[in-house]
């Protein structure tokens, strides 16, 4: 009985160790395998700031710490960005402290939210280099997401939706309302909000996210003015600021007013009866960021409909309809103007504004209430010919100017292409 007790044990020890080799056997190479297509580490992440106010806060830490110097950043910090900054966060291989894996251009008011930056902690890893943030508030961000010979995948969680940004080239535009994403080169996979369904942008598509959903995917141009009623869809007083002022406090300062025509069309008309000289119009701030946009236009659809004076006055400053753009110079830092006025009734008066800073060449229109679609040439060439690099629009003006006057804009736009 002790015997067979002995040879029931030692069969046991016996399987139990040949089970135990089978493990280790197959098991230590594949849990060596798994590690080393798995196991990753934290990737560099440093902040450069280059203008302009700029701050973060470590995580768990209340205190709010100025950047003047290049500073390496730790996950779950801030960053908070003022209007005027300008500043660059840099995603870097642990080996390769040279060439970012990730860049984001951030230019204006941000704040930002650091999530895990990680890496695969072998070169045989399948895994691509993954970066996570979240955007509270951007006026203006560049990305760039290179790889360097790896895939790479940056998320981004912003108020509306997440996105997965992939190797390429983007623009972001982030606030608590809406996201604007556009596509310059590469791939983005974004999560629509209402239905939980991921739709890809390829390059030059861009689109809009609210918390209702994707508003619209589309390719080209931005309007700067869209969901800022420029086509003049809301009551003026939620977006524009109205103003009349004549010269002589006696002279009546003009009217503007907003009508609706058809479900379709909303027009602003702007009228005034009068000898001397009065300016009539609406105006709206921007404040917007087009550092590194490649192109900026203007379109409207403007009428005339009466006008005294004529061709623009004498000094070119008094069109029954103009529009005027103020935008911040990049390298005075300085407010400066563009302008374009409209005119029907011809004069010896010469067609251009003498006493602007943008000399404007006056455009005449076909006739008195004939609908005229303006469309400005690319604005960036012609003002960097005069030594002007436009890094914001500050703000856009419609307005008549003259003695007697009547007028109407149908819509606004400014397009800008990433």
């Amino acid at each position: 009985m002790m015997f067979r007790k002995i040879e029931n044990l030692a069969w046991f020890v016996l399987v139990a160790s040949f089970l135990t080799c089978i493990a280790l056997a197959v098991g230590i190479p594949t849990g060596i395998h798994w590690y080393v297509l798995n196991s990753t580490r934290p990737m560099v992440t440093m902040l450069e700031p280059r203008g302009g106010t700029i701050t973060y806060q470590a995580a768990g830490d209340d205190a709010t710490v100025i950047v003047a110097d290049v500073t390496e950043l730790k996950p779950k910090a801030r960053i908070q960005l003022a209007d005027d900054a300008d500043a660059l966060l840099l995603y870097y291989h642990p080996d390769d402290l040279n060439t970012p894996v990730g860049t984001l251009q951030l230019y204006g008011t941000t704040d930002l939210l650091l999530g895990d930056a990680r890496t695969p902690r072998f070169s045989t890893s399948p895994l691509p280099h993954r970066m996570r943030l979240r955007v509270v508030h951007a006026v203006n961000m560049r990305i760039t997401v290179a790889g360097n010979g790896r895939d790479a995948e940056f998320e981004l969680d912003t108020p509306q939706e997440s996105m997965l940004l992939q190797p390429g080239s983007f623009a972001l535009t982030v606030g608590k309302d809406q996201t604007d994403l556009a596509v310059s080169v590469g791939r983005a996979v974004v999560t629509d909000p209402a239905s939980g369904d991921k739709l890809a942008l390829v390059p030059l598509q861009r689109m809009r996210i609210t918390e209702a959903g994707i508003d619209e995917i589309y390719v080209g141009e931005r309007d700067l003015m869209r969901n800022r009623n420029g086509g003049f869809e809301e009551p003026l007083e939620d977006f524009w600021t109205v103003y009349a002022d004549a010269a002589f406090a006696e002279e009546d300062e003009g009217e503007v007013r907003r009508a609706q025509i058809s479900d379709d069309q909303h027009l602003v008309f702007f009228t005034r009866v009068g000898q001397g000289h009065a300016e009539t119009g609406i105006r709206q701030v921007l404040n917007q960021d087009i550092r590194e946009v490649r192109s900026l236009r203007v379109r409207a659809r403007i009428r005339i409909d009466a006008q005294t004076l004529p061709v623009c006055g004498s000094l070119g400053t008094e069109c029954p309809i103009m529009i005027r753009m103020h935008y911040l110079d990049q390298e005075s830092n300085t407010v400066r103007e563009w302008l374009q006025g409209f005119y029907v009734l011809e004069g010896e008066n010469r067609p251009f504004c003498q006493s602007c800073e943008w000399k404007a060449q006056h455009i005449k229109v076909p006739g008195f209430d004939v609908w005229y679609d303006y469309e400005s040439p690319d604005l960036l060439p012609l003002l960097a010919a005069q030594g002007f690099t436009p890094a914001a629009i500050v703000s856009v003006e419609v307005y008549a100017s003259g003695w007697t006057y009547g007028s109407a804009i149908d819509e606004i736009a400014i397009l800008v292409a990433e």
